[in-house]
């Protein structure tokens, strides 16, 4: 094969400054519990605008997931750095966003985020995040009024009543799917679960569906009146219980071990569910098993 002349001595020059550059050791990419340690806290991310789980009050965010927050970090032995978040369109993005990636707007990634569902296929095909610790079960039900309807044995007692469900939830859409759509037509649609609660306390609707735990909380925060609850069974395509965990970094071992160790700490002592009792949330054990750190 022949070379052009000032090819060849241009590959001649570059072997030999290749073979004069020294080799530079790629130093070993920390922990990202140790990477909290070196900076003096530990950062975990909660949704912004999310009661009764983190949410605005008085000029300070509280809520269940703030609290659990709190506690993992003592147990870990760093302070809180809390970061509120916007959901985005889905939970890759949020992940994406606040875990291993970070925004293209910059802001970096937060050590652990809270309120994460646990599907088990969404587990299992994550890469880049490590979905652990499942610490809540969460299912959809519907709230009434004790005696408004004489038998709730199934969702289709609520045809031809007003539901309210916030828009674009699961609650609506399993309301404008399942039973072949019977149940459409009841779904009052309004912006927010709290809007949802809020008219079924001013007695605008016959009933609020939303996650069980949202229920009970908003209800607590507005005062709601006494009701009876009955958790809807899946139909279909539609998945309406699931467990509420975690996430960090995929490749953090003593980050995945210390947080694990903490919230079974939590668990055993019972503070976790005190902390959910505290927002007027009955606390029902995750499904799935806790994964052992490695």
């Amino acid at each position: 094969m022949k070379f052009d002349i000032p090819i060849a001595r241009s590959m001649v020059v570059a072997c030999l400054l290749s073979l004069s550059l020294p080799v530079v050791a790629q130093e070993p990419v920390l922990d990202q519990l140790d990477q909290a340690r070196e900076k003096g806290s530990l950062e975990v991310a909660v949704y912004r605008d999310f009661p009764p789980y983190s949410y605005l009050d008085q000029g300070q965010y509280i809520g269940v997931d703030v609290d659990l927050a709190k506690a993992i970090s003592q147990k870990i032995g760093l302070p809180l750095r809390l970061r509120t978040i916007i959901a985005g369109d889905d939970a890759d993005d949020d992940l994406r966003n606040n875990i291993w990636k970070g925004h293209y707007l910059g802001g970096g990634v937060a050590d652990l985020m809270l309120h994460v569902g646990m599907d088990p296929q969404y587990v299992k095909r994550q890469e880049k995040a490590d979905l652990i610790g499942p610490y809540f079960h969460e299912a959809v039900s519907i709230a009434y009024r004790p005696g408004r309807y004489k038998n709730m044995a199934t969702p289709l007692s609520l045809v031809g009543t007003k539901v309210g469900v916030e828009l674009g939830s699961m609650a609506d859409l399993y309301l404008s799917g399942a039973y072949g759509g019977r149940l459409r037509t009841a779904a009052e649609r309004l912006p927010t679960a709290m809007a949802a609660v809020q008219a079924f306390a001013n007695d605008e609707v016959d009933a609020v569906m939303a996650p069980h735990g949202e229920l009970q909380g908003l209800l607590k925060i507005i005062g709601g009146p006494p009701i009876e609850t009955r958790t809807t069974e899946i139909q279909g395509l539609y998945r309406t219980a699931w467990d509420v965990g975690m996430a960090i970094k995929a490749g953090n071992p003593k980050l995945k071990a210390a947080v694990l160790d903490a919230l079974a700490k939590l668990q055993q002592s019972g503070e976790l569910q005190a902390i959910f009792a505290r927002y007027g949330i009955d606390y029902v054990a995750p499904e799935m098993a806790v994964a052992a750190a490695p």
